[in-house]
């Protein structure tokens, strides 16, 4: 008696639905971002009397890329999600720090809520940690060195070292650290004299080692 072996072929139809769902939930999370970014920007701007249209601009497009980054090494997950939560507190940090020099408390709070978002509580003591090292590195930076480094900085980097834990968190300060001076050696000394906002290179330190 022969048989007859027939292939086994793929359910297309199964592959393109989840193809579909995929799309649609990245798309959602785009369309969020971008009007959680479109919304931020304008509290910013508002608070500090910034210009409304660059500052949306801004926000829009370093939020949408930063997104996209997160989306092509994690996917669409909670490491996703905190990722761009942190990124739109660290412009508004880093804008507040520009317009004013100065940085709330309250958004170095919100950094600390949004590191137990997909938070692996075993990794609590490793972030705890993380922020005492970080906060002691730069506290005796200003005292043997009194540089410019303010308070909000400190907080900042605190914040964003428990976030990230203590490896990435000591990555991404010594690279922001090292950028920020880099970018400022080359100011003449009356420039060099008024100092510079330094959460903006902690952002992007922090932000760029988020995504190792």
């Amino acid at each position: 008696m022969n048989m007859i072996i027939r292939p086994v072929l793929p359910d297309f139809s199964a592959l393109q639905a989840d193809n579909l769902l995929m799309i649609a939930n990245y798309s959602i999370l785009i369309i969020i971002t971008v009007l959680a970014s479109l919304g931020v920007s304008t509290l910013a701007a508002n608070k500090w009397n910034g210009n409304k249209g660059k500052t949306a601009l801004a926000f829009i497009a370093v939020t949408l890329i930063f997104t996209l980054l997160l989306i092509c090494f994690f996917g669409c997950s909670a490491i996703t999600v905190r990722g761009i939560i942190f990124c739109l507190i660290l412009l508004v940090s880093s804008y507040s720090d520009i317009r004013t020099r100065e940085c709330s408390d309250w958004l170095h709070v919100m950094i600390l809520i949004a590191a137990f978002i997909g938070c692996d509580f075993a990794n609590l003591p490793n972030m705890f940690v993380s922020a005492m090292f970080v906060g002691g590195i730069m506290l005796m930076t200003l005292l043997i060195f009194n540089c410019d480094i303010g308070g909000a900085d400190i907080k900042c980097a605190v914040a964003c070292s428990f976030l990230l834990g203590l490896e990435r968190g000591i990555i991404a300060l010594v690279g922001s650290m090292f950028t920020a001076l880099l970018f400022n050696a080359f100011k003449d000394k009356e420039k060099r004299r008024g100092g510079f906002p330094l959460i903006p290179y902690l952002s992007a330190g922090y932000l760029a080692v988020y995504l190792i």
